[in-house]
This record gives structure tokens, C-alpha cells and sequence, in this order.
């Protein structure tokens, strides 16, 4: 295991390739010594790596001796770089593969055995078209973020948690996938909920600012008669004992 090892790790420019790119570049060069094999044949081309930061999604084949090479392979890349690759994390994802094979690689790699659709980098991944429940991790980050963060911050505030956080989340899984209606119905509700708690602060003052101000009749449509100050104080403070057989005490001026 030492000779291919080395004869990976052997060259002198591996040194200053990023780490991402070391591990295609080791990756490869396990493929193209004959110690792993491509899970669809074909000519030239890359191993199949998707990585971003610390998410890493290899696909190959369901054999456990390649397993066995590649847990060796990431020791040995995760010693040259500093960092260690946490298997009890990581996960295998079946396609077509039977129960006890799986029970047998993932006792080989040491790792837990996932399913199909699972979430990378936020979004579902799966061999057919996503389910609006394959899509509760997102709708929960979304809510999860609105409820956390809504009742500390002020209406602008929440107003820029949603233009910078939010729309730009669903904008993310937009560009992949088209969204079903019922998740972009539920992701509205929860972003008209910010609003909703700004309103609500300002119903709250609304007592005193009626307090404050007066008001320019006109018809007269858009007043109370008994509540609102349209005269030096409202009526029902002017005449309290007219007030009192009042039959409509919420009527608008141009009511009465």
C-alpha cells in the first residue's frame, strides 16, 4: 500500500495546488493508477468530485475494496494537509445497492448509511423530481432565521434580514429547482410575518398619537365622530353623558 501511496503523493507540484484541488488531483491519480475506477465508464475526464469548502460529494463505485483504498487514500491526504476527515459524519448513499452490501461498505468505510433524497449544500438531491417535503429544510431555515432574529430586531432591520438573508435564499434554490407553489406560499407567510410584527408595534402607539394630533374633517368619512380629536378634545371627553347613549360609538362624522 506504501509504493501507490507515494506514487500519488509523489509529485512535487501537489505542494502549492489548493486543497480542493489536491484532492481531484489525488483522486485522479488513484484512477489512473487502476486503484479506483470511474462509477460510469468513460473515456478521459475528471473523477466524479463535487466539493465546496468542507462538503465533499464523491460518486463511485459500491465496492468495498475501493472503499477500503479510499479511507486510506483520505488518511493519508487529511495528514498532508493538517486536517482530519470525521467518517462517523460522513455518509453513503445507495443507488440500486442492497441492504446487507450496504451494512458490509459502511462498516468498511465507518460511516452511516444515508438515503436518497438527501441535502447538499441546502438543497435536495435525488434520481427523481423533488417532493415539496424533500424541501422542509429549507422552508424550516427560512423560519427558523424569522422567528430567531424578528423579535430583536427593528422593522428595518428585519426588512434588510429579509432583502440580504432570506429572498436571496429562495432565490438559490430557485436557480436549481422549480419551486412548488405550496413552499412559495408557506415561504411568503413567514416573510409577510415580518411585517406583520412592525404593524403590530405600531398599533400599539397608535392611542397616543391619536392623542397628539388633530384632525382636518373633510366628508368626514374617515373620522370618529366620538373618539377621534377633530375639536379642542374628542366628543366623548367634551360630552361623556352624550356618549353615554351613544348607539354606535365607533360611527364616522359622515355617519352621523
Amino acid at each position: 500500500m506504501d509504493k501507490w501511496m507515494q506514487a500519488i503523493l509523489s509529485s512535487g507540484s501537489s505542494s502549492v495546488i489548493l486543497n480542493a484541488e489536491l484532492l481531484q488531483y489525488v483522486i485522479n491519480q488513484a484512477h489512473q493508477l487502476g486503484i479506483l475506477a470511474l462509477p460510469i465508464p468513460q473515456h478521459g475526464g475528471s473523477f466524479p468530485i463535487v466539493q465546496y469548502a468542507d462538503d465533499t460529494l464523491l460518486v463511485m463505485q459500491a465496492d468495498a475494496r475501493q472503499l477500503f483504498y479510499l479511507k486510506a487514500l483520505l488518511n493519508s491526504f487529511s495528514a498532508s494537509i493538517g486536517l482530519k476527515v470525521n467518517f462517523g459524519k460522513s455518509s453513503l448513499v445507495p443507488i440500486n445497492v442492497s441492504q446487507d452490501k450496504m451494512l458490509v461498505l459502511s462498516n468498511t468505510f465507518g460511516c452511516q448509511i444515508g438515503s436518497l433524497p438527501f441535502t447538499y449544500l441546502g438543497l435536495p438531491l435525488g434520481t427523481t423530481k423533488p417532493r415539496i417535503a424533500d424541501f422542509s429544510p429549507l422552508n424550516d431555515k427560512i423560519e427558523r432565521r424569522l422567528s430567531a432574529c424578528s423579535v430583536y430586531l427593528s422593522y428595518s432591520g428585519r426588512l434588510e434580514m429579509v432583502n440580504s438573508v432570506i429572498t436571496p435564499t429562495v432565490t438559490y434554490a430557485m436557480s436549481t429547482f422549480k419551486l412548488h407553489v405550496g413552499l412559495i406560499e408557506n415561504i411568503d407567510i413567514a416573510r409577510r410575518a415580518v411585517g406583520s410584527f412592525w404593524w403590530r408595534d405600531v398599533l400599539k402607539l397608535y392611542p397616543q398619537y391619536k392623542e397628539l394630533t388633530e384632525c382636518k374633517v373633510g366628508d368626514g368619512s374617515s373620522i370618529l365622530f366620538w373618539d377621534d380629536v377633530w375639536l379642542q378634545a374628542p366628543i366623548k371627553e367634551l360630552c361623556p353623558v352624550l356618549h353615554q347613549f351613544a348607539l354606535d360609538p365607533a360611527s364616522s362624522i359622515m355617519k352621523i
